[in-house]
């Protein structure tokens, strides 16, 4: 992530902070970052060199005016201004990261061989937000090929538990020399 789109981020955490609305700018631009990696035409709005300002305007007052915050609404612009919104998914993403850390959540994707019940499910995250001292917002992933166990990602490290982890390290035991 850039520390350019570090910045902006940080500059409209802080006026969403001052105005009481982090949560709304948080749900906004989560919509706005699926936007981005789901529509391949709006990922070339946002880095198209052709377009001018006054157009770009255009098309983001024709997307959001009266959808969104009034302050995500002029952000936008004022990104726009800047010759940024080549960056806005980055932006997005850092401040999400600020978010979460503001409110002491975290992100953790558990991928299983098999679907499991609402009661394992508690237990992992229980588990896991004892200890990362943080409130978990899990996603849970079926993942066929893991053949049993599960896999977690969390803070940028992966917590491997699937069987064939397992087997593979106990493949390497047996056949190192002693």
């Amino acid at each position: 992530m850039s520390q350019t789109a570090n910045r902006y981020s940080k500059a409209l955490f802080e006026l969403a902070q001052e105005q009481n609305s982090l949560e709304a700018i948080q749900t906004t631009l989560t919509d706005i970052r699926n936007l981005i990696i789901n529509l391949a035409d709006f990922r070339n709005f946002l880095s198209n060199p052709l377009l001018s300002y006054e157009e770009r305007c255009s098309v983001l007052k024709a997307l959001f005016e009266g959808r969104i915050p009034d302050i995500a609404y002029r952000f936008l612009l004022f990104i726009t201004y800047k010759g940024r919104l080549d960056i806005l998914k980055d932006m997005a993403e850092s401040f999400d990261s600020m978010y979460l850390s503001h409110t002491h959540q975290m992100r953790v994707y558990v991928k299983t061989a098999l679907p499991i019940n609402d009661e394992d499910k508690a237990s992992i995250a229980q588990h896991l937000q004892n200890k990362f001292h943080q409130q978990m917002i899990t996603r849970w992933v079926l993942d066929p090929s893991l053949v049993g166990g599960f896999r977690i990602f969390a803070q940028g490290k992966l917590y491997d538990y699937s069987f064939k982890n397992q087997l593979s390290h106990f493949s390497q035991q047996i056949t190192q020399p002693i």
